[in-house]
């Protein structure tokens, strides 16, 4: 099966940047939040307007044009996708 993983601690490492430093500039109130999805066990559901400040926070930070692709990872599963047929939802 197909997964997506965070890739956020290894994007602030790289920079030399903290989760603390990320939720300040972020403004995202929960410090845990920001500990939790920069951690060894990032959440599996996170809200688009948490996803945005985290972005917005990275851009502050860095200067940088960050996109979700520098933060999130697609790892496609060994199963063929012609197996799956999107209009069967059961």
């Amino acid at each position: 099966m197909s997964e997506v993983r965070w890739q956020l601690d290894s994007f602030l490492k790289a920079r030399g940047l903290t989760a603390y430093a990320l939720a300040k500039a972020s403004g995202i109130q929960r410090l845990s939040t920001v500990y939790r999805i920069a951690g060894k066990d990032a959440p599996v559901r996170v809200d688009l307007p948490t996803l945005a400040a985290l972005l917005d926070g990275l851009r502050r930070l860095t200067g940088e044009d960050v996109r979700l692709t520098d933060i999130l990872e697609y790892v496609p599963g060994s199963e063929s996708t012609s197996e799956v047929d999107p209009l069967n939802l059961d």
